[in-house]
């Protein structure tokens, strides 16, 4: 009876001891989390928290969480971690095209374009609801190689997909590719269609600036045998002449000032907009509805939706325009659908917002920079 007494007490001993390991090892964790916070409780360095990324180990089997690891190590430049984790994502879940191509941006920031390549055409095979985002990456990585001619030709492909919306990276990609080619009236048509006209010529001589400049842009193919100072030289005669040209009303330069189009707030005084939350996120549709309601639209109605991975804008007939305006604001590429009516018959345009909106939401209306190259990642 005493020795199963003892053997009983060893039992409960070393189940403590087992707790108390494991409990240290949680502290310990906790507290390595928390040591990331000083004493005035700002947040740390960004070096203590790669550190703690790095201990960090993905749910099993789960490709959201590899997903998450390898953008968290996408943003800080750490592309070769990135790919290990994108790796990772596509072998639990090979048809994950959102993987795919973030993937192809590393690949591109690594300057390994072929490979870059492949995971944006793999990604397409895929997806090809979403062609427009992966022949803009196609050409973001031609142009990055150099090859100017077939990242103009990749570029127009993605433009068409979205010919009654222009989107603005796309447009900005191929006015910069056809400068980057020499055909500088070309690239002004681009930037004029979503920069304006009167911003058209300093944008491309910022473009071709930064891009004659910046070693290892592919940039080099062009200036090479003329020399960044020859380049620059041509660049500035260009716009010189053209300038010069249309001021003395020449009939030799084409005219590439297209109509004003309505601005947001006149459409706003007649457009009700519902703003619907299709991703979970908490305050999604609220914070877009505050950010267009300063942009000086009128929005009505707020609800949450069904979930949902990209961005629509739904409209009833006739209002495809006041539509385009509105896609024109988002941070993404909003999928256009035109319907027969919406729920409430003062709307007559309802946004969706998708999954693809939720890492934008700190400034939920689109900055449209037109160095903007790569789209979904």
């Amino acid at each position: 009876m005493a020795m199963n007494r003892k053997i009983f007490k060893g039992f409960v001993f070393c189940g403590i001891l087992v707790f108390t390991i494991s409990a240290c090892a949680t502290v310990k964790n906790f507290a390595g989390f928390f040591g990331f916070m000083n004493s005035s409780g700002k947040k740390g360095t960004e070096k203590n928290i790669t550190t703690f990324a790095k201990t960090l180990r993905p749910a099993r089997g789960n490709p959201d969480s590899h997903f998450m690891l390898a953008r968290y190590y996408q943003d800080r430049g750490n592309h070769v971690e990135a790919i290990i984790e994108f790796e990772k994502t596509i072998a639990i879940d090979p048809e994950n095209a959102k993987a795919l191509n973030a993937m192809g941006v590393s690949y591109d920031n690594l300057k390994q374009y072929g490979r870059a390549t492949d995971c944006y055409q793999a990604a397409l095979r895929l997806d090809p609801e979403s062609a427009n985002i992966y022949y803009n990456n196609i050409g973001q990585s031609l142009l990055l190689e150099g090859k100017y001619i077939p990242a103009i030709e990749a570029f127009k492909k993605a433009a068409a997909y979205d010919e009654d919306f222009p989107d603005a990276r796309i447009h900005n990609n191929l006015g910069r590719a056809y400068a980057m080619a020499g055909q500088y009236d070309l690239a002004l048509v681009e930037f004029e269609k979503v920069n304006g006209s009167a911003s058209a010529e300093a944008i491309l001589d910022r473009v071709l600036l930064a891009d004659g400049q910046s070693p290892g842009s592919g940039a080099v193919a062009i200036t090479a045998g003329d020399g960044a100072k020859d380049f620059t030289a041509r660049v500035s005669r260009f716009l010189q002449e053209r300038h010069e040209a249309v001021h003395a009303g020449s009939q030799t330069v084409p005219s590439v000032i297209e109509p004003q189009k309505p601005s947001p707030q006149e459409l706003a005084a007649e457009i009700c907009v519902e703003v619907s939350n299709g991703n979970g996120a908490e305050f999604t549709a609220r914070n877009m509805r505050d950010a267009l309601i300063q942009k000086g639209f009128r929005v009505t109605r707020v609800t949450n939706g069904i979930n949902v991975q990209r961005t629509y804008i739904y409209y009833e007939k006739g209002h495809a325009e006041e539509a385009k305006v509105l896609a024109g604001q988002m941070p993404v590429v909003a999928k256009l659908k035109e319907v027969a009516g919406l729920e409430v018959p003062d709307i007559k345009i309802k946004i969706l917002l998708g999954r693809d909106m939720i890492r934008h939401m700190r400034k939920p209306l689109q900055n449209q920079a037109p160095l903007n190259h790569w789209i979904g990642a």
